[in-house]
């Protein structure tokens, strides 16, 4: 009939070759380490920022800001980097007198950054024995060692990845090629018609 379209025969579904589901398996084994690097990586970002703010009450509790006076000026110090150039500045020990907590005037050598006249006061830290100490570690320490240590695991994480599919990327494709190459060597002959028929 002339109304009637001619039904065409469905085509054939191809045939899912043996790589592709292994190249689909490892994709997905690639995703979940992927996650599980990423949530790796909070754990340690997170245990981190929980050491290092305990090291921070620990020091806050323990450590005494007090005001120190120069004995002498503070020289300016500069590091010089390979072309002679002057960098960033760094501090230079000179003597302080200070009030310990229990009163006592006390005397000692401090690095200071200057340049700064002698006679006056800057910030210092004294430990529970009353000697200078470095200022006790702060939120943003913490933050910072947290965020290293998160970055740290991912960095490591996403090479490891890469590395590995770029291998197996690799080693997919030289399966594939061989294969490619014995399944022509079996068809050329009689594509090019060079077998006998």
């Amino acid at each position: 009939m002339r109304g009637e379209r001619r039904r065409q025969p469905r085509p054939e579904p191809l045939q899912r070759r043996s790589v592709d589901t292994i190249e689909e398996l490892v994709d997905w084994t690639l995703i979940a380490l992927a996650l599980l690097i990423a949530v790796l990586a909070a754990t340690v970002a997170a245990r981190r920022y929980g050491e290092w703010m305990h090291r921070a009450e620990i020091e806050t509790r323990e450590r005494t800001q007090v005001q120190a006076v120069l004995l002498e000026p503070t020289p300016q110090v500069f590091a010089v980097d390979s072309h002679g150039r002057a960098g960033r500045q760094l501090p230079a020990p000179v003597p302080v007198r200070y009030t310990a907590p229990d009163g006592t005037q006390q005397r000692a050598q401090a690095d200071v950054t200057g340049p700064r006249p002698a006679g006056v006061t800057v910030p210092m830290w004294l430990d529970r024995s009353g000697e200078l100490t470095g200022a006790p570690t702060s939120r943003l320490d913490a933050v910072w060692h947290a965020a290293a240590g998160g970055l740290g695991v991912l960095a490591i994480g996403a090479a490891v990845l890469v590395c590995s599919e770029a291998a197996f990327r690799s080693e997919l494709q030289r399966i594939t090629m061989a294969r490619w190459e014995r399944e022509w060597a079996r068809v050329e002959p009689r594509w090019s018609g060079r077998a006998p028929s």
